[in-house]
């Protein structure tokens, strides 16, 4: 950094001698600098300004090679700015003039320089010494200072230089009396080639100004004018300017410089314009210097502000900022973008260290800090990633590169570097992370085996089904021939012709359809498998990916379920013959029923006629005994006539389902307890039922289960209790009802019959339904035995079930449960 005025050493102060103006009190230490931290840069930048400003002395160096122009470009540089580090500016202007007259330049004749090499060289110097400036300082201050005595050096050098040419050209002219004309129009020519021109401004008045025709035809004169006159076609805005420009030489150092429009004939030319005034007794008395046409370089520069306003929408549109940080000072200085990025006006306030920390996310707060402490201390600025927090809240993930300016004795002097914006695209990284990890679990938990190859079947993914399928690991194959691997000797030229004509015609045969082929594993046995390849890009490259099963089981259970199906429908064929005989055997053991109840029926009718009337006409002539007997037959008469009619009846327990009929089973109830009622009354039963509801059923069969329950829990009561019978329903599923049959997840309507009767233990309670089957003797209680097998038939017939729970002398429960189609509109409210 360089130092502030006022704060010199008393060691350099000592240096400067003030009757000198050559002699320098900033530009050593900045020479120096240059010197030791920056001299390659230096030289680098002087050949490109010189190669950007066509200088035309770059023409006799054209042969040269680079490293060598630039050693050469160092050498000279080195030299003049030694001479600036000593402040011994004059010597070296001195010395350079007397080289350059006395031809002393050793890779340069002197009749190779012109006039324009002179200004553009200066002019090339001041520009390459102002570039670096920036990085010596950023006090403006300095910087002017600077810059003022580097103007006093270039002004004094290019008049030095100035002088020398036309010292060698009045050489020329003393030695060539002859060639003074021409000599002097080639300097004109120069000068208008170079749109330039000389004068010598007699400012006391005098009649000794002169301009060159350079200078004349500039402005378009056809005689010399009055300094008024000519202000006249200054622009009116920079009229002040220029008069402000003069009047500060006359009355300071004498060096004049300054930029101007002038207009005439409706053109504007733009006028660099520099001279240096000459004094008397400490007045002005001439002013001699040089102008140039520099209209072309200002629209060269104009164009460079739009470049760099282009520069701003480029880093508004990248979202790329950049900035500085003046450690000293604890200064940071954004780019407009820059605070945009921190959700702030641009330029609305300061940043200082302190307010760039805070907006950080605490998360990254104190790796940031690290990150920047230990770039001061290696003086190495890595590129760096971090979050931030908005005003408004927003958090934003940003990128960014820095660079550590250091002095000449290696202190960190500033951080300078750029930022961009990457919430964006660091949210579609992270996405673009988690769909790629899905992707990855998907297959490497995918069921099927998943292999990908590339153009030339180069194997790029094997997942570990396809492991656990073909027995190689993913190392083993990755980076192999498919041909080398799974596909059998006689399946690799089909694969290898089926590719080329892909590649070569774009003509695919079997993508995206499913194949069942061989395939080989580890150990080159062949076995069956299911395939369906398809076809993506990956970076821009085709790949073809191939899902495969192992489908050997699946051929094996295939063959041997054709070889079933074919017994499967053998046994059909002889299962349908058999149930065709069975229909007939049915058919005809119904006839048989049928045939043999009402043949049966007619003897005993007869039995009963004969032995009633031999025992109303014995009554009084028969002995007790043959009485008897004839009681006896008469009474085994009507127990067979009732075993008959339950047998007819067991017989006509068949199902139809054009027998189904939607019936109301309260309706139902009430025609049995209708056909019961005499015994109802007599012994005095109570039946209790909640609201039933309305099914569809075969009425009669239904009717007859209701009536041989209630009348089975009315004979099978205790004596001298009343029976109290309780019918009852619910919907219950199929997994509730313990017994074999129910089908699981199926509703079921649940019909309940319970008695307070005598009942019966509980291992009979399956026994009951058989035919013929009795708990109780005949003699205490009637019947055949028939009836609940007549129950459990006709139950069956509406694909239903009954269960019986009992316990000895407390009473019976019969559970009838019926498939939940069945039922009808009743809801479930009803019931409850």
């Amino acid at each position: 950094m360089g130092k502030l005025p006022g704060k010199k050493s008393k060691e350099k102060s000592a240096m400067k001698n003030p009757k000198d103006k050559l002699s320098f009190e900033y530009l050593p230490d900045f020479a120096s600098f240059i010197l030791n931290n920056h001299l390659e840069d230096y030289s680098r930048e002087q050949l490109k300004t010189s190669r950007d400003e066509e200088v035309p002395l770059l023409k006799f160096f054209s042969q040269m090679p680079e490293e060598e122009l630039l050693q050469l470009a160092e050498k000279s540089a080195k030299e003049f700015l030694t001479a600036l580090v000593q402040n011994k500016a004059r010597d070296y202007i001195v010395k350079s003039a007397d080289d350059y007259i006395k031809n002393r330049i050793s890779f340069l004749e002197r009749e190779q320089v012109v006039a324009e090499d002179i200004t553009i060289v200066s002019f090339i110097r001041r520009k390459t010494l102002r570039k670096l400036l920036s990085l010596y300082t950023n006090d403006f201050a300095l910087f002017i200072n600077v810059m003022e005595e580097v103007d006093r050096y270039i002004a004094e050098n290019e008049t030095s230089s100035f002088n020398a040419y036309l010292q060698i050209q009045q050489e020329k002219l003393s030695t060539i009396n002859s060639k003074l004309e021409q000599r002097e129009q080639e300097l004109l020519e120069a000068q208008e080639l170079a749109d330039m021109g000389s004068f010598l401004w007699d400012l006391e008045g005098g009649k000794s100004s002169a301009f060159t025709p350079g200078l004349m035809k500039i402005f378009e004169m056809t005689k010399t004018n009055t300094l008024e006159s000519f202000m006249e076609n200054v622009h009116d805005e920079d009229r002040e300017s220029l008069r402000n420009a003069l009047e500060k030489s006359f009355h300071n150092d004498g060096i004049y410089e300054c930029e101007y429009r002038f207009v005439k004939n409706n053109k504007t030319k733009k006028i660099w314009s520099r001279g240096k005034v000459s004094f008397r007794d400490g007045k002005p008395v001439k002013m001699k210097g040089s102008i140039m046409d520099v209209t072309k370089k200002d629209a060269l520069l104009q164009q460079l502000k739009e470049s760099e306003e282009l520069h701003k929408q480029a880093q508004a549109i990248t979202h790329i900022g950049n900035w500085s940080w003046d450690i000293e000072a604890n200064k940071i200085d954004w780019s407009d973008e820059m605070y945009r990025i921190y959700g702030l006006e641009p330029q609305s306030e300061q940043i200082t260290f302190e307010k760039f920390i805070s907006f950080i996310h605490a998360e990254d707060r104190e790796k940031r800090i690290n990150e920047i402490q230990e770039s001061l201390q290696t003086l190495q600025a890595a590129d760096y990633l971090m979050r931030i927090v908005n005003p408004d809240g927003n958090i934003k993930v940003l990128r960014g590169k820095g660079q550590v300016v250091t002095n000449k004795k290696r202190k960190p002097l500033k951080l300078i570097g750029t930022c961009q914006d990457i919430t964006k695209e660091h949210n579609l990284n992270l996405e673009l992370q988690d769909k790629e990890e899905y992707l990855k679990q998907l297959i490497n938990n995918a069921p099927d085996a998943v292999i990908v190859i590339d153009e030339n079947s180069i194997i790029t993914l094997w997942n570990p089904k396809t492991e656990e399928i073909f027995g190689w690991k993913a190392d083993e194959v990755i980076g192999k021939h498919l041909t080398d691997t799974i596909i059998p000797a006689q399946y690799k030229e089909a694969h290898k012709q089926g590719m080329k004509r892909l590649i070569e015609t774009g003509v695919a045969r079997i993508l995206n359809k499913t194949l069942e082929l061989t395939a080989l594993n580890k150990h080159g046995k062949e076995f069956y498998i299911s395939i369906t390849i398809s076809q993506s890009l990956q970076q821009g490259r085709r790949v073809f990916i191939a899902f495969l099963r192992d489908i050997s089981i699946e051929k094996q259970t295939q063959d041997e379920l054709k070889f079933k199906t074919i017994q499967l429908e053998e046994l059909n064929t002889s299962l349908e013959y058999k149930n065709n005989e069975l229909e007939r055997m049915n058919k005809e053991l119904e006839s048989f029923n049928y045939i043999a109840s009402h043949d049966l029926q007619e003897p005993l009718r007869k039995i009963q006629l004969y032995t009633n009337r031999i025992f109303e006409k014995g009554k009084n002539i028969l002995p007790p005994t043959e009485m008897e007997y004839l009681d006896k037959i008469n009474l085994s008469s009507t127990r067979m006539k009732m075993l008959i009619e339950d047998l007819l009846t067991f017989s006509q327990t068949t199902s139809s389902t054009s027998n189904f009929e939607v019936t109301d089973l309260n309706l139902l109830l009430e025609e049995v307890k209708n056909t019961l009622s005499a015994i109802i009354e007599d012994k005095k039963v109570i039946i209790e039922s909640t609201p039933l509801p309305t099914i569809k059923i075969i009425p009669f069969q239904l009717q007859q289960v209701l009536l041989n329950l209630i009348s089975n829990a009315i004979k099978y009561s205790k004596d001298g209790v009343p029976p109290h019978i309780k019918i009852s329903f619910d919907i219950v599923k199929g997994e509730k009802i313990k017994i074999r049959g129910p089908v699981p997840d199926k509703n079921y309507v649940e019909l309940k019959i319970e008695d307070n009767g005598i009942g019966f233990e509980e291992n009979q309670s399956e026994k009951i339904f058989g035919l013929f089957q009795r708990l109780h003797s005949k003699d205490k209680y009637s019947g055949t035995g028939i009836g609940l097998a007549i129950c459990k038939k006709m139950i069956q017939n509406h694909n239903g079930f009954i269960v019986a729970k009992s316990n000895l002398g407390v009473g019976s429960s019969f559970y009838v449960y019926l498939p939940n189609e069945n039922v009808g509109s009743l809801t479930r409210q009803l019931v409850n």
